[in-house]
């Protein structure tokens, strides 16, 4: 009997084995962008600076997430990240690979501080000066590119299918 056991256990084991050979090896895919609307920052005087094409991060998963692993990005492109509540929301650039701008927006939608040129994989926290209800991420130099400064405002809306 202990030996048609040990013989099972051991078939077990084999056929166990066998299955997890099979399975193919997971891939992490690399992040897309994903176009979920567009965003303009506009001049105090109500002039246009700069158009882009945004995704919108919403929720604690897609903050956290960001533009990490992404290893490009159009000039024409940002990701937007619209918080629920206003406060001193801080960033980090672990595991990103861009350099960004980062522009910090109170709840009136202007521009209250700017971060150019962040270094990537960087783990110093960047805080905005005042709490900011939004926070528009482009790639590094577009702020200087486009003149964009503090006191600019931004306008922005999802994209209509």
């Amino acid at each position: 009997m202990k030996k048609y056991l040990v013989l099972s256990f051991l078939l077990s084991l084999l056929l166990l084995s066998a299955c997890k050979a099979k399975e193919a090896p997971v891939k992490e895919e690399k992040p897309v962008f994903r176009h979920d609307g567009y965003a303009e920052i506009l001049a105090p005087d109500g002039s246009s600076k700069a158009k882009y094409d945004i995704e919108i991060a919403t929720g604690e998963r897609e903050h956290a997430r960001g533009l990490k692993f992404r290893e490009e990005m159009a000039d024409n492109r940002g990701m937007l990240f619209v918080f629920e509540f206003i406060d001193y929301h801080p960033f980090w650039m672990q595991d990103t690979y861009l350099s960004l701008d980062m522009l910090f927006i109170d709840q009136y939608d202007e521009i209250i501080h700017i971060e150019r040129n962040t270094p990537p994989f960087s783990e110093e926290l960047i805080s905005p000066e005042a709490p900011v209800k939004y926070v528009l991420e482009l790639v590094a130099g577009s702020a200087d590119k486009h003149n964009i400064s503090v006191k600019d405002k931004i306008k922005w809306h999802y994209k209509e299918d």
